[in-house]
């Protein structure tokens, strides 16, 4: 039974399509018939470095042999007919299931290099992935309009260029009511997070009032740079705002 479940799991590496193969065999029969040739002579000179048996690379040495043998059946047009494409492309279909299941091996052996892998044409894994930098910029908010209690911002990294800043994935809003900015990180009431540049702010009913907005940056997890600097929209109880009302950007 156990010997079943073994060689049932050996078979599932085995018969899993190309999706393994392309990222280190070349696409091109041409290539991938190379490939083969070097591979099989590197792990058969020393199988145990890679962490192969013998009979492994004995037996993928007589499967690159009926490869490069049926390869040059059909690069001569004299002995190129329908028979030996198909035994080229039989042999390497067999090939390459072979080859598969030795390069997992190889790939889970602690001991093998990144330079052996490379000099037997795999891929070297990565086994560290790059931080995602915390944001350093402040966002720039502008006022797009004001429309009663609805105020429109676009989050944008200067005044000029409007894109976020790189690794950036979202902002977080706040808001205060109040003439004057709030003093303490905790007046502030969180809002919304967004993803998308522009974003509207419905305020309430409410008398005549002056509300601020601030906002920071935040990557994919989560972690917020400084808060931009707080500006000022002066509210009305109703209807539109006057031409003559400012924004203002607090000091």
């Amino acid at each position: 039974m156990a010997f079943a479940l073994i060689a049932r799991g050996l078979n599932f590496w085995a018969e899993m399509g190309d999706t393994m193969c392309k990222t280190y065999m070349p696409t091109t029969d041409a290539g991938a018939v190379d490939w083969s040739s070097k591979f099989a002579t590197l792990i058969n000179a020393t199988p145990n470095i890679y962490g192969l048996t013998s009979i492994q690379t004995s037996e993928f040495g007589i499967l690159n042999g009926n490869l490069q043998t049926a390869w040059q059946k059909i690069v001569n047009p004299a002995t190129k007919t329908k028979v030996t494409v198909a035994d080229k492309n039989a042999a390497l279909k067999a090939m390459k299931k072979a080859a598969r299941y030795l390069v997992l091996v190889i790939q889970g052996q602690p001991t093998v290099t990144d330079g052996q892998k490379i000099e037997l044409g795999l891929t070297v894994r990565r086994t560290e992935h790059s931080p995602i930098p915390v944001p350093t910029q402040k966002p720039f908010i502008r006022v797009m309009k004001v429309d009663g209690r609805t105020v429109k911002i676009r989050l944008q990294q200067d005044a000029v260029r409007r894109a976020k800043p790189a690794q950036v994935a979202g902002a977080a809003v706040f808001t205060y009511v109040g003439p004057l900015p709030p003093t303490s990180v905790d007046q502030w009431t969180f809002l919304s997070n967004t993803t998308r540049p522009t974003f509207d702010i419905i305020f309430a009913p409410g008398q005549a009032q002056i509300v601020w907005i601030t906002a920071f940056w935040q990557n994919a997890k989560d972690e917020s740079g400084p808060a931009s600097a707080a500006i000022s929209v002066s509210l009305p109880a109703t209807g539109a705002l006057p031409k003559t009302e400012k924004l203002k950007i607090a000091a």
